[in-house]
């Protein structure tokens, strides 16, 4: 139960910095047996309105969300949530479990090659004498 609620935190924390927290939360309550991979997929969806719900007031009262684009965005968010539960309910756990994993990696690997070619990009600006 302790190691549950610290990696709800530390899911909480990354969440609410709005950079996948809930990723986290499935990754660690899978790895270490706390949930199964459903279990942990539909916590993480709990945990989804409860960040969600606070960092969308707190992002509205500091001006950051445009309202009109949240409404463009909110029935297709609705739809793919629907097709997503769908699929959810008819693939194997571990075939899911797997492709989790897999999708995890292949993010993982994209922010690590993004990160190193921003990184080349700004020192070459920098040697040129670009800011």
């Amino acid at each position: 139960m302790f190691s549950l609620i610290i990696i709800a935190i530390v899911s909480g924390i990354i969440a609410g910095m709005g950079i996948g927290g809930g990723s986290i939360f499935i990754l660690l309550t899978t790895i270490f047996g706390i949930f199964s991979q459903q279990q942990a997929q539909g916590y993480n969806l709990i945990m989804f309105i409860t960040v969600g719900v606070v960092a969308t007031i707190f992002n509205i009262i500091k001006k950051n969300i445009d309202i009109k684009m949240l409404l463009k965005i909110i029935i297709p968010v609705c739809i793919g949530s629907i097709i997503g539960i769908n699929i959810l309910k008819k693939i194997d756990q571990n075939i899911l479990k797997n492709f989790f994993y897999v999708f995890m990696v292949i993010i993982g690997l994209y922010e690590i090659f993004s990160s190193l070619k921003n990184m080349i990009k700004a020192k070459n600006n920098k040697m040129k004498g670009v800011e």
